[in-house]
């Protein structure tokens, strides 16, 4: 979906108004391109400019700002640390900040390892599948949307490989640089309606994204990745949440990065992330609508054996499959369930790009992982059918999720793990439960635990995410 700059819109709007009431020609301007700031001495060679070209309705321009297509993805626990991104929009819904500078972005200095990625345990790929007669058995792997970084993918690669951020950020979004904006101590960042300046506010974000126990580079991508993905939507992070009180380590990471942002084309990049991948990503083109240069499949080597959602099992009875499937895109399925879930696979990263529903409707893989309540658009299909002649009866029940064995990663407990009140309200007190490390130094991490998290369970059950409905009619495919 295009998505135009408003001000070339309104640019437009009076161009079209003044050539109605017979001006002069005027200079045309291509709209993808900005106004360049060199003087020149050259005669400018003026051309006329079609009134039919530049006419935009002010209704048009209304009816198109006011398209915002939003993909919601559940938020939930995450292996105790990590937890998936509240809301997750399209890139087709973002808007890129091309606009003016007062201050021009710099380089940062580079500081890669290349690390080597290797030993890496052996797991069977595929679990034992125990469905029983009338049940589907998806296998899922990943959890997200699985276009752009992997936070647990790079949390592996800091804590097995030694990759530093910068590692972690070229690899999972091929092509960008890194630069540093000159801005972030002089702006605010609004997430969800409610502004802030720059370090408290993607301190938040980054705390709710992989909380506090990930490795330090890790966390220090993350908060690139999300200062860029604010940069590139305006300063505005609407689809994403803040969790107060974020641990010292966290602020620590952040205030390492201030500034610093990814650019494709001298242009913010757009940094999508998700909990982990599958061990590969997706293009975006795959998932989403938009192929977008940066946004390419790439290895994330470590998820076979460390994702402990890497070939999870989800058991749903045929009838409530039915249930699901009928609610959601508002159809009658036949009675025969091999032809209810038809998956079209991508041939480089087995993502299933598109799913045919009982030969009646086609949608997005990922649409149909949304609706269905999956962990990831990268899943196989099951069915275990019943007796001949056995009819499929009506009845709800619940899915049953079975997560795969995996090789346990600790979290790492910092000596400035203690929380700080950033985002604190008058009513709120940081973790009581909170007791000062008596060691100067923690050689061995204990088990994976965010000790930071605690106060925060409580915090966000303000966010319904039960009241979002998936309905067919609610998504526009026309693109």
């Amino acid at each position: 979906m295009n998505i135009e700059n408003p001000l070339k819109k309104s640019l437009a709007v009076v161009f079209g108004t003044v050539l109605a009431l017979g001006c002069t020609p005027m200079i045309s301007v291509a709209e993808d391109t900005t106004a360049s700031t060199e003087e020149t001495t050259a005669e400018t060679e003026t051309t006329t400019v079609s009134e039919t070209d530049e006419e935009v309705s002010e209704e048009e321009i209304a009816e198109e700002e006011s398209e915002t297509e939003w993909f919601k993805a559940e938020l939930d626990e995450y292996d105790d640390s990590l937890s998936l991104i509240s809301y997750e929009s399209s890139p087709e819904s973002a808007n890129s900040s091309k606009k003016s500078k007062n201050v021009s972005p710099t380089p940062v200095e580079l500081n890669v390892t290349g690390g080597y990625v290797g030993d890496i345990p052996w797991f069977e790929s595929e679990p034992v599948i125990e469905s029983v007669p009338g049940e589907f058995a998806v296998v899922t792997y990943g959890w997200g949307h699985g276009v752009g970084m992997s936070q647990n993918g790079a949390n592996f690669y800091a804590t097995y490989s030694g990759w530093t951020y910068q590692d972690i950020l070229y690899h999972y979004y091929p092509g960008t640089y890194l630069m540093n904006t000159g801005l972030a101590y002089d702006e605010e960042i609004t997430v969800n309606g409610v502004s802030g300046d720059v370090l408290s506010m993607v301190s938040q974000i980054v705390f709710n994204e992989v909380g506090g126990t990930m490795s330090y580079e890790a966390i220090k991508a993350q908060a690139v990745a999300v200062y860029t993905y604010c940069k590139y939507n305006g300063n505005d992070a609407s689809d994403l949440r803040c969790k107060p009180c974020p641990p010292q380590v966290v602020v620590d990471a952040v205030a390492e990065v201030l500034g610093q942002a990814l650019y494709y084309n001298d242009d913010y990049a757009l940094t999508m992330f998700s909990a982990s991948s599958g061990g590969i990503t997706a293009n975006c083109y795959e998932v989403f609508y938009s192929d977008l240069p940066y946004l390419r499949s790439v290895s994330s080597d470590y998820d076979t054996a460390y994702d402990p959602h890497y070939g999870t099992v989800t058991y749903i009875d045929d009838f409530q499959l039915r249930n699901m499937i009928q609610e959601a895109y508002g159809i009658e399925l036949s009675d025969n369930p091999n032809n209810w879930i038809k998956p079209t696979y991508s041939d480089t990263t087995g993502y299933v790009t598109t799913v045919n529903i009982d030969d009646q409707i086609t949608v997005k893989g990922y649409e149909f992982k949304l609706a269905i309540g999956l962990k990831s658009s990268k899943f196989n299909v099951y069915y275990t059918p019943r007796p001949d002649g056995e009819p499929i009866p009506d009845g709800v029940s619940e899915p049953k999720v079975v997560d795969p064995d995996y090789t346990y990663t600790p979290g790492v407990y910092y000596p400035n793990s203690y929380p700080t009140d950033i985002g604190l309200t008058y009513d709120e007190d940081p973790d009581e439960s909170y007791e000062e490390p008596t060691d100067d130094y923690y050689e061995e991490p204990i088990d994976w635990y965010d000790y930071s998290t605690d106060y925060s369970d409580d915090y966000y059950d303000d966010y319904s995410y039960s009241d979002y409905d998936y309905s067919y009619s609610d998504y526009d495919y026309s693109y």
